[in-house]
Formats: structure tokens, C-alpha cells, sequence
């Protein structure tokens, strides 16, 4: 995608991604929810109140392999207060900081570092939350895509982002792909703000894909069956799981147009066996609270 300047049209973006034609809504349907003990086999919690799921995917060819991929950091001046132990969020990069060097201090070094979204919450950090990432460790591979936040608030067009990410050493893939590790990644737009919902996504026809989409109404809507065949891995954010959970009920109000179809957690897909998981995230929006909701990274590892 060449020019995805906030400057151009977002009426224009608006109306084509009003409406979804049935079989668009039919393919969500296809998506069921995951059992949590065959899917998060594992979740530490870091002192500084980071929570660690750890997700296996069988894929043999891949076996070996590990994934890191967080979200949604939403980088502001207010702090988040979180309704659990262990955490109590600064506002800045300050927690951030402290619970990624527990993070890597817990778990092994990824083959890849993956990053879905929504890196700040207000235009004064984006200069702190690029050398958030700047500073995570060099040796693995970095893959990003642009959340609503990257595209709606008018701060940069796309393209800027692209640039300011590769500074970060990330690589931004917006509708396209990359290899790594015998992986090839592929990013879609975001769904609310860009072209996530137009169109049909020319997914790579490979068994070893893992597919990153800040939001995942995309991901649900935009992928054929006959792009799920070889059973990718999808990474999605967006939701935060609701920031606000019930027990029992989970999350009371979510950003998806599917209300809590696609709220949080593993989902498989009923006719490939493909895998989608829709992380909570780090960060807050508009309210600056986490309530039975902690903050998350996920970590894969294929088997």
C-alpha cells in the first residue's frame, strides 16, 4: 500500500468499510473459541504484574521455533490502575520498561519479536514509545503492523510510520509479507482506519504462515477458507479483552463489530484447524483501568 496518508479521505475509507457482505460475515461464524487447557498451556505472572501466555502450535516444521508478540501499549502521561496485585502502571514507559527486562530476564531469547499495534496513546509519546522498542534486544527478527491509533489521530501518514519503525528496527507490513526463520509473516491493515476490511487479502499459499492484524475482525472477515488450508497462526490485539471482565461472563464491552464473539483468548478455525489468538494487551484506552483483565504478552513456541 503506497499512500495511506490520515490526510486523504478517511471518509472515503469510512463508507467502503461499512458494511460486510454475508459470506464476509459467514467466515466469522467459522471461528469458535478454543479450549483454554488446549490452547495457553502455561501463564507466569512477572513481579512487575505481567502476565506470560505461553501458547504451543503444532506445526513440525517448525518446531523449535518461539514467537514473541505483544500490543496495544496505548503509551500515555496517565497511569493505569490495575484491580489485582503486582501491578500499578506509571504513565510513560516507565513500567513498560521495568516488566519487558523481567520479561526477557524470565523467558528465553525469541526468533522473533512481533508487535500488533497501537503503540501510543498520545501524540507527546510516540518519540518514547519508538525508543521503547529501539531498546529491546537486537538479536531477534522484528515484525510490526499499524494499529487504529498509528492511522486515525492524524499525527503521521502511514508511510512516516513505516520509516520510523525501521529506525526502530522493526519492519512494518502493511498488506505484504516477509520471511524469517522459515516463517513468512504477513501483516494486514487495520480493519477501523484502514484497508483491513477491503478487498480480499492476498495471503501467501504456505503451510509455515503466521499472520499479524491489529484487529481481529480483519483476520475473521478477510481470510478465504482456501488461504486457511495449511492451518497459519493469526496474532491479533485490538480488543483488550474488554479491559473491563465479568467472571463468568468476560469481557462487558468490546471494539469488534462482533460484539464478544471475538473478544479474547484462542480460537480455532472449525474447517482448517487454523489458530487465532486475541491478545488483552498492555495498555488502556479511554479509560485508564484494567479490572480482571491483567496486561499480557504471548509467547509461541511450535511443536
Amino acid at each position: 500500500m503506497s499512500d495511506l496518508s490520515p490526510f486523504k479521505s478517511r471518509i472515503y475509507v469510512r463508507k467502503r468499510n461499512a458494511g460486510l457482505t454475508p459470506e464476509q460475515r459467514t467466515r466469522v461464524l467459522l471461528w469458535r473459541p478454543a479450549r483454554a487447557s488446549a490452547a495457553v498451556k502455561e501463564t507466569r505472572v512477572l513481579p512487575s504484574g505481567l502476565h506470560v501466555r505461553f501458547l504451543r502450535v503444532s506445526k513440525p516444521r517448525l518446531a523449535g521455533r518461539t514467537l514473541l508478540f505483544f500490543s496495544d501499549t496505548h503509551i500515555r502521561s496517565a497511569g493505569i490502575s490495575g484491580f489485582f496485585p503486582g501491578v500499578s502502571q506509571r504513565g510513560g514507559t516507565e513500567w513498560l520498561t521495568k516488566a519487558f527486562h523481567e520479561l526477557f530476564d524470565a523467558v528465553p531469547m525469541p526468533d522473533c519479536i512481533l508487535f500488533g499495534g497501537d503503540l501510543a496513546g498520545e501524540a507527546a509519546w510516540i518519540g518514547q514509545g519508538l525508543d521503547f522498542l529501539r531498546g529491546l534486544p537486537s538479536g531477534p527478527h522484528k515484525f510490526a503492523v499499524c494499529g487504529n491509533w498509528e492511522l486515525r489521530r492524524r499525527w503521521l501518514p502511514a508511510e512516516r510510520w513505516r520509516d520510523l519503525f525501521a529506525e526502530a528496527g522493526f519492519r512494518l507490513l502493511l498488506n505484504d509479507s516477509a520471511d524469517a526463520c522459515g516463517i513468512r509473516f504477513h501483516g494486514l491493515d487495520d480493519a477501523k482506519e484502514g484497508d483491513g476490511l477491503s478487498g480480499e487479502a492476498d495471503i501467501p499459499r504456505s503451510e509455515n504462515v503466521c499472520i499479524l492484524s491489529h484487529n481481529p475482525d480483519a483476520a475473521a472477515a478477510m481470510l478465504p477458507t482456501d488461504r486457511l488450508k495449511g492451518a497459519p497462526l493469526i496474532l491479533c490485539g485490538h480488543t483488550h479483552g474488554g479491559q473491563f471482565r465479568v467472571p463468568g461472563f468476560g469481557a462487558v464491552l468490546t471494539s469488534s463489530r462482533f460484539g464478544k464473539r471475538l473478544e479474547y483468548g484462542t480460537y480455532r478455525h472449525s474447517s482448517t484447524g487454523a489458530t487465532m489468538y486475541v491478545t488483552a494487551g498492555i495498555g488502556a484506552t479511554w479509560f485508564h483501568a484494567r479490572i480482571c483483565c491483567p496486561p499480557e504478552v504471548l509467547f509461541v513456541n511450535f511443536c
